[in-house]
């Protein structure tokens, strides 16, 4: 597996490569353009409706030829089952992907489940691959395990 951090695009402080997958934080209106500059065709957002107004992101996003998706990725009692059925269906293994949330530490809560499920990797392996590209929140390695005994 491919990982490595990224620390070279304006306005953007928490990005990593993992494949396919680029997980990172909270872009501002200065990492856009770059980030399509990468190859991304698809941006997913994990956060939720209420914790700012998507509507500029959406908006630059779209300009830039990149498909915009939101999957807010946490239900009441932590990371959510069908939200992360969902957000797993949507990764295309031949397409570049860019996921973010506030921090990037909820896409590697949810990494954890993708890993397992979708690439076969073993759980330990896989919250290794996490704890190295943005997880440190350790919640997420109970909540991601209780995901992938129901996916």
């Amino acid at each position: 597996m491919d990982t490595k951090r990224i620390t070279d695009i304006p306005g953007l402080m928490h990005l990593w490569k993992v494949d396919n997958l680029y997980l990172a934080g909270q872009p501002n209106d200065d990492s856009w353009e770059h980030i399509q500059q990468l190859g991304i065709k698809k941006v997913i957002n994990l956060r939720g409706e209420g914790e700012q107004d998507f509507s500029t992101e959406k908006a630059m996003v779209a300009d830039l030829g990149m498909e915009y998706s939101q999957v807010p990725i946490m239900g009441t009692a932590g990371l959510d089952l069908e939200a992360c059925r969902s957000l797993n269906s949507m990764i295309d293994t031949d397409g570049t992907h860019f996921i973010h949330c506030g921090t990037a530490n909820r896409v590697a809560g949810w990494l954890i489940t993708y890993l397992t499920t979708k690439r076969g990797m073993s759980f330990d392996d896989a919250v290794a691959v996490a704890e190295e590209n943005g997880l440190s929140n350790a919640g997420f390695i109970e909540q991601a395990e209780d995901i992938i005994s129901k996916l």
